[in-house]
């Protein structure tokens, strides 16, 4: 990869002018030297009011293609406004990205077993526009000829997967050492209700160099609370 693509909005970031944690953690985490750089952290996140809302959502008739397409737009809401998750470092170079595309395995089974569905411009999509986009690509993606992404997508985009059926309560996921250098990763695991209240497993990997538990609870703070606020 040369130069991101500027539908990305991708702005430079030069460590050296960052104060505190960033200024240091970018180019010691960031170096391309074979350590693992990322921090893995599994929670079991309480989505009750999300699921509330959720449900009246689909009583009024309003399209919304699945809880995780509902989870998924309020997580990258509150990633809009969070920038240690939109930085990435490519080519040597760290930059912003303030319009990072959406990037969600879906799986097919068969020898393909898994396709790819992209989405462009979410950070400034209302949620009735998103699920339209979701749910057309959905089902692209489920189809006979399923669209291709570009191969830079997957490095510069934010990673949301759903694994609707297990009820992990621990995920490690694959890395490459030099490859996804700050981007992080997110799974949403099987709902089930717990003491009255809903709730979800969610796997974070967390690439140290821009974020750690910190700024992930800070996000989840945040996050949660747009599930409360609704749509």
């Amino acid at each position: 990869m040369t130069a991101i693509d500027p539908r990305f909005r991708p702005h430079l970031v030069d460590p050296a002018q960052l104060p505190g944690w960033l200024g240091w953690s970018l180019d010691f985490f960031g170096a391309e030297d074979g350590q693992n750089p990322h921090v893995d952290m599994t929670l079991q996140l309480d989505v009750s009011a999300g699921w509330v809302r959720y449900g009246r959502m689909r009583e009024e008739g309003k399209p919304t293609p699945s809880f995780f397409a509902f989870l998924t737009w309020h997580l990258l809401r509150a990633l809009a406004d969070h920038p240690s998750f939109n930085l990435r470092k490519v080519d040597g170079r760290w930059y912003r990205l303030d319009n990072p595309p959406l990037f969600v395995p879906v799986a097919v089974g068969g020898d393909a077993r898994f396709q790819s569905l992209v989405l462009e411009d979410v950070y400034g999509q209302d949620y009735p526009a998103f699920a339209a986009a979701y749910g057309e690509r959905l089902a692209l993606a489920r189809s006979a000829t399923p669209p291709q992404s570009e191969p830079e997508i997957f490095s510069l985009a934010h990673f949301v997967g759903n694994l609707p059926n297990l009820r992990f309560t621990g995920l490690t996921l694959h890395w490459r050492p030099t490859q996804m250098v700050g981007q992080s990763f997110f799974y949403f695991g099987q709902r089930y209700q717990d003491g009255g209240r809903m709730l979800v497993p969610l796997a974070a990997r967390l690439h140290h160099a821009c974020t750690d538990p910190y700024v992930l609870d800070q996000l989840l703070a945040d996050f949660s609370r747009r599930l409360g606020e609704g749509v």
